[in-house]
């Protein structure tokens, strides 16, 4: 298939679009005072609602891989589209945490999810050749949601009140959304862009060992090891990015406003990360690139438990940040080049189980640790541990990687 046929850079400018809407998920700590204050409900509940959302990214990037991998990113797009349009408009009649939960966290989270491992999917599917950018292009429209839509949505809650502006968003997006669809074409298989040939290394590669369902996967050890790669990879970013703001006010007596724009800070530098990191790891190679985050990432943790300075705290949040977002865009090249593009959808949302846990342990060992010393110093030491524990299996990765790639020249040269 040519790329004279399928437009892929309008494809992908859609994609871009489409997650930038779903990437509202993210910009939860702009509803969550405006809801406490409308209820009256205790801010661990109101959290609660950002938790669950996240606990269940694996279930949404399964299910949603499941559809994509099956009917095509499109039936992603508009099945997902509804289901986050709809979750967010009825989220704007809530009475009851509980109802935020199901509206919110379930519904919206679940449709989210499921539009972005399409729109991921058949990303990399269109652009083998330039596969760590392209799926870094689209996970930072998901990234920098948060950074578009928030300051609109607080105008918004100032002016109409927050379940207004649930209805309005959600009306919104649903037609972004829709509209979007109609752009999105499903990648055939095989798909080459104009006068690109894949390289020797890529056309000596056993197919059968490339595409592999997820039983599969799961037995080949060096997955495990890709697993624990996106735990302790996604952990210290995750810990920042939720707890940016207090950090600022607690270790650097920044005032409120101040602290908020860290919290923008590292969102930004999530985004930019996910397209810088891609595209490098197209130019260097994955497990170099991966290796290079870790050390980055450490130097930051390490940094925030000496420094004193606002310029310091900044520098760590970049860092940190921007590493965060590399590992949502070189994760899915592994993952596609690793064990193929058929089932990728699937494959990925099971892998995306290391994002959930990153997810739940690395805010709630910031806070725990806050909670019980006052301060959030052996946090970032664990998040530095971690990054030395995740840097010693991105050694393993490549170890294992460079292996099977001889082992498969050698049996098809035989």
């Amino acid at each position: 298939m040519s790329e004279q046929k399928y437009n892929r850079w309008l494809i992908l400018g859609a994609a871009v679009v489409i997650n930038i809407c779903i990437g509202t998920l993210y910009a939860w700590s702009v509803f969550a005072l405006p809801l406490g204050k409308t209820f009256g409900w205790a801010a661990t509940s109101i959290a609660l609602a950002f938790t669950i959302n996240h606990a269940l990214s694996p279930v949404a990037m399964i299910g949603g891989g499941y559809i994509q991998d099956r009917l095509g990113s499109k039936a992603n797009v508009i099945i997902g589209g509804i289901m986050f349009g709809v979750g967010l408009f009825i989220t704007g009649f809530v009475s009851s945490v509980e109802m935020l939960y199901i509206t919110y966290s379930v519904l919206a989270g679940i449709g989210g999810g499921c539009v972005y491992s399409g729109t991921l999917g058949n990303t990399v599917k269109f652009f083998p050749d330039k596969r760590g950018l392209a799926s870094g292009l689209v996970a930072a429209g998901y990234g920098s949601g948060a950074t578009i839509v928030a300051p609109v949505a607080s105008s918004m809650i100032a002016s109409f009140g927050v379940l207004t502006t649930f209805k309005i968003l959600g009306a919104v997006f649903f037609v972004v959304i829709m509209l979007c669809s109609l752009l999105i074409k499903n990648a055939p298989a095989g798909f080459k862009p104009e006068g690109w040939n894949p390289p020797v290394a890529a056309k000596t590669t056993k197919s059968a060992a490339r595409d592999m369902a997820w039983t599969q996967m799961l037995r080949d050890s060096t997955w495990w090891v890709v697993l624990v790669m996106l735990t302790c990879g996604a952990l210290s970013g995750l810990m920042i990015t939720a707890f940016a703001s207090p950090i600022g006010q607690q270790m650097f007596k920044l005032n409120p406003m101040d602290a908020a724009l860290f919290v923008s800070l590292v969102a930004v530098s999530n985004s930019l990360g996910r397209i810088i990191f891609g595209a490098v790891s197209d130019k260097i190679g994955r497990s170099n690139t991966i290796m290079i985050m870790y050390v980055i990432s450490a130097l930051g943790m390490l940094n925030l438990t000496f420094t004193s300075s606002v310029a310091g705290f900044a520098v760590s949040a970049i860092g940190v940040g921007a590493v965060f977002g590399g590992f949502m865009s070189t994760m899915p090249s592994i993952i596609s080049e690793r064990y193929g593009l058929k089932n990728f959808g699937v494959n990925y949302g099971i892998t995306f189980i290391g994002f959930s846990l990153a997810a739940i342990f690395g805010p709630m060992t910031a806070a725990t640790v806050r909670q019980s010393t006052g301060t959030y110093e052996q946090a970032f030491w664990i998040a530095l541990g971690l990054n030395i524990v995740g840097l010693v299996f991105a050694f393993i990765f490549r170890t294992l990687d460079n292996r099977s790639k001889v082992v498969t020249r050698v049996t098809i040269s035989k």
